[in-house]
């Protein structure tokens, strides 16, 4: 039997799917639903904001990458470069100073060309800033081209090599400057430590650096020099949070030089002839004695056309008597005098003219013009070993340490390691190597 509102009767019953048909309104309602709803006022607002603002950050990393502003630019290589004020390629920069410009040197019979790139300060180095970096000691190595590093990468040099030979603990920074003389160079040190503060000044004196002339450092105005710099520091942090753009119009308001980190002038420090720098001439008969290979190299830039000078003068110049003249004590006595002032330890290293070192330099020499019983007599006569003797005498009275680079450098080329490139006469990336680590061995604890 059946009863109504069993479960059996409603498990009879059909189930009933008819699905109603979707009419337009419902199709509109949901089709509207589904639509993106248009962006308000402030939406667009915020967008367009959000983009200007990262064109305006964008614009801004981009300018302080390429228009760079020096910390101070009292401190610049330019005053310590040799006829800087006379040499038409130097010229036109004294008032804006050597900032990431580059200088290319080649010694094309030795087989190099390197491109020296300058920093904010002109010198060869990376970027560092005039207050010593926390937590490592600075030391400051300072020269001529030896200490520059030509003939050698940038990261060949003495500075960079005595850097990884006392390790982690230490920033060393190359303050060399090509054609230096002395008094350029002791004038650069007094500055230089003044400026950068250092913990160690590392003076390099090469062969050519004696006799030297007789004009010491101006020390006396090394406070004015130092209340100065302080003073570009201080404006320099003060305008360092403003957009590089404004400062830049700043810069262009006061007349002041705008600077360029990529796109700096490229300088052939030895000019092909005709070049008042060159002091090779068109026309000119062959140079007596010069090899004739080496003479097409100097003409045309690719050789240092003041080689043959060095060959002839040099043997003179290595075996003066500093009681005649020329002694470089009075530059060491003040360099001395402002470092015990400031605190800072001073050393001094020689390095000797490869001629004296070994006798392979002296067929070179002979091709450079220089007699031939000259030549061959630098390495056994001991008058032209007079050079680091002297300068020992000196640093003993004066009580500053003293690193001769003579043996080192020697007893590399006895056994069989060329220290020097022949023609340049400039250490190879070896030689660096060796005095750098000579000059590491006085400084380690």
């Amino acid at each position: 039997m059946n009863v109504p509102g069993s479960c059996g009767q409603w498990l009879s019953r059909e189930p009933n799917f008819e699905i109603a048909p979707m009419t337009s309104s419902s199709t509109e309602t949901s089709a509207a639903a589904t639509r993106p709803k248009p962006r308000g006022p402030g939406r667009k607002l915020a967008f367009a904001l959000m983009t200007a603002g990262l064109i305006l950050i964008m614009q801004e990393i981009a300018f302080r990458a390429i228009f760079p502003i020096p910390e101070t630019t009292l401190f610049n290589r330019i005053r310590y470069q040799l006829l800087a004020e006379s040499d038409p390629r130097f010229r036109p920069l004294m008032k804006r100073g050597l900032v990431y410009d580059s200088l290319v040197f080649e010694s094309a019979p030795d087989g190099w060309r390197h491109v020296h790139r300058l920093n904010r300060f002109g010198f060869r180095e990376r970027d560092f800033s005039i207050v010593p970096p926390a937590g490592k000691k600075r030391v400051l190595v300072v020269g001529d081209s030896v200490t520059e590093g030509q003939g050698a990468s940038a990261s060949e040099t003495i500075s960079a090599n005595l850097e990884r030979d006392l390790g982690a603990g230490y920033e060393v920074l190359n303050l060399g400057v090509v054609a230096a003389r002395m008094d350029q160079v002791s004038q650069l040190a007094c500055d230089s430590v003044t400026v950068l503060k250092p913990d160690t000044l590392v003076v390099v004196m090469y062969a050519n650096d004696t006799p030297s002339p007789p004009v010491p450092p101006k020390t006396e105005s090394l406070g004015f020099l130092f209340s100065k710099v302080e003073k570009e520091v201080v404006a320099d942090s003060a305008i360092r949070w403003l957009p590089r753009s404004v400062v830049l119009g700043m810069r262009l308001a006061d007349g002041e030089p705008i600077y360029v980190r990529y796109f700096g002038n490229s300088i052939r420090y030895f000019s092909p002839v005709p070049d008042s720098t060159n002091p090779f001439k068109p026309g000119d008969p062959p140079l007596p004695g010069l090899k004739p290979e080496l003479e097409a190299a100097m003409r045309a830039g690719k050789l240092n056309p003041w080689l043959v000078h060095q060959s002839t003068q040099t043997p003179d110049m290595i075996k003066a008597d500093f009681a005649l003249g020329g002694s470089p004590e009075m530059h060491l006595r003040a360099i001395r005098q402002v470092c015990d002032r400031l605190k800072v330890r001073l050393v001094v290293a020689f390095v000797p003219f490869h001629g004296i070192v070994h006798g392979r330099y002296a067929q070179a020499l002979k091709d450079l013009a220089m007699p031939a019983e000259v030549a061959d007599a630098l390495t056994t006569d001991p008058a032209y070993a007079a050079q680091s003797p002297q300068i020992r005498s000196i640093c003993d009275r004066l009580k500053i340490p003293f690193v001769d680079t003579t043996d080192d450098l020697k007893s590399k080329e006895n056994a069989g390691e060329p220290q020097f490139w022949p023609y340049d006469s400039h250490p190879r990336p070896d030689g660096y190597a060796t005095i750098a680590s000579a000059i590491a061995r006085s400084l380690k604890p």
